[in-house]
């Protein structure tokens, strides 16, 4: 983070304080369906926030531009904020709620009816600044440490009730067995083929809680240590 940013330097007014985003590398997946005529390089891409039913008026509507990044592997490409950080100004008594409001985040070109892009990967903070009367600075009264995956959901398809019941199952038996010393658990759950993984992540986000679905590779290492594992279970929510 640079502590030289505005978010840092601008004078919080009395009753409210700052909320910052410090976003690391976005990691993502793109779909392209006019490759052969059109480059991905060519399209200009923001970074979206939505905070739910919370009405905050220091969010850009209109989102945050990103600039693109190298990345070791081919299969994905990389972007970032160009100062890294989101920040607003909200009254402290909103504070609670934004802290523990499961945060979305999405990605949206110029060209949305022909590239698409899901959020692989993002780490980010949450970082809460407060006006320090005592020392007469902006001080860091907590920071909060997450990772953002974005739900890919097929579009136009319809589940059944007793799909949904049985993905809720799963999601009950998920979250007894998370450690609420490290707020996340390896789970073996049985989400036939993975056609009720799109219900269970949603219901999941809704509820204040992250599923993702392991690769092979960790299931594979799992494995080997006699711990079976098919996904991970954390908690979002921060008190």
């Amino acid at each position: 983070m640079d502590q030289n940013n505005e978010a840092y330097q601008l004078p919080i007014k009395e009753g409210k304080v700052r909320i910052v985003f410090n976003v690391d590398q976005i990691e993502l997946k793109i779909s392209n369906s006019i490759k052969d005529f059109f480059s991905q390089k060519d399209d200009a891409v923001k970074l979206f926030v939505d905070l739910g039913d919370l009405n905050i008026k220091g969010i850009e509507k209109e989102g945050y531009d990103l600039v693109k990044k190298k990345n070791k592997r081919d299969s994905e490409d990389s972007f970032a904020l160009p100062e890294d950080i989101i920040w607003f100004d909200v009254d402290i008594e909103e504070v609670s709620n934004v802290l523990n409001n499961a945060v979305k985040f999405h990605i949206k070109g110029n060209y949305s009816e022909h590239l698409r892009y899901f959020i692989d990967k993002m780490d980010y903070k949450i970082e809460w600044l407060q006006h320090d009367k005592l020392k007469n600075e902006i001080s860091t009264v907590s920071v909060t440490k997450r990772t953002y995956t974005q739900p890919r959901l097929e579009q136009n398809v319809n589940y059944e009730l007793d799909e949904i019941a049985k993905s809720a199952e799963l999601l009950k038996k998920a979250i007894n067995r998370i450690d609420l010393r490290t707020g996340s658990a390896y789970v073996k759950l049985n989400t036939e083929d993975g056609e009720l993984d799109p219900v269970i992540i949603i219901i999941a986000e809704k509820l204040g809680y992250s599923i993702k679905i392991l690769d092979e590779e960790t299931i594979s290492e799992l494995k080997k240590r006699g711990q079976k594992a098919t996904h991970l279970i954390s908690l979002l929510i921060n008190y």
